[in-house]
């Protein structure tokens, strides 16, 4: 909005109007909806002890290591808008805050390719073993598994992540069950795109 080319008397007229709605109410008010630094660090230490836990598949570790990753980042956004606006007063905010680096430019991202071949089997023993094509520039694979309606994407969630294509143990995917897997890749840019889906019938 191009406060700064407004009339006087447009600015003198939005002026009343905030003027009027801006109460000290409305002020503690907006203050409640950003996250207070206690409550962001519990978010953050349970997502970094819970980390470890989730890679392994552990079903219950994998459901509040998603649900803390979405606050810390509902979180971050609130935190990061905020920081920009008051940046216009004092530039150091976004620094001292912690947030300097979300507020650079991001560096082009690299395309990705398309997983390909990617396979989940049972091996002897009863593991559920997945398997892909290596992707050029990958630092890591994500797998992800749906046994219900696959268009809902609360659904979905993280079976295993790992570090290699190959032999990647699905510890977090119920074999009694009708499921329904897909795998990305992992780089610094963040996660490429999803390969085909693959189904496992119960054992």
């Amino acid at each position: 909005m191009p406060l700064n080319n407004a009339s006087a008397p447009e600015t003198i007229a939005r002026s009343a109007m905030v003027a009027e709605a801006y109460t000290l109410e409305k002020w503690e008010y907006l203050l409640t909806l950003l996250p207070n630094p206690a409550g962001f660090v519990e978010r953050h230490r349970r997502l970094e002890a819970n980390y470890p836990a989730a890679l392994k598949g552990d079903p219950e570790k994998v459901k509040e290591f998603e649900e803390d990753r979405k606050a810390i980042n509902s979180d971050l956004s609130l935190l990061l808008g905020l920081a920009k606006v008051v940046a216009a007063k004092d530039p150091t905010i976004p620094e001292t805050l912690g947030l300097r680096r979300l507020t650079e430019k991001a560096a082009a991202p690299v395309t990705q390719a398309v997983p390909h071949g990617f396979k989940v089997v049972f091996d002897p023993k009863g593991h559920i073993i997945a398997s892909v094509a290596r992707v050029p520039g990958a630092k890591g694979y994500e797998v992800w598994v749906c046994d219900s309606d696959t268009s809902i994407d609360a659904n979905w969630r993280l079976a295993a992540s790992s570090f290699t294509c190959k032999r990647i143990v699905l510890t977090g995917v119920n074999p009694k069950n009708f499921n329904v897997l897909k795998i990305r890749a992992m780089s610094g840019n963040g996660a490429g795109p999803w390969s085909k889906w693959v189904s496992l019938d119960p054992s």
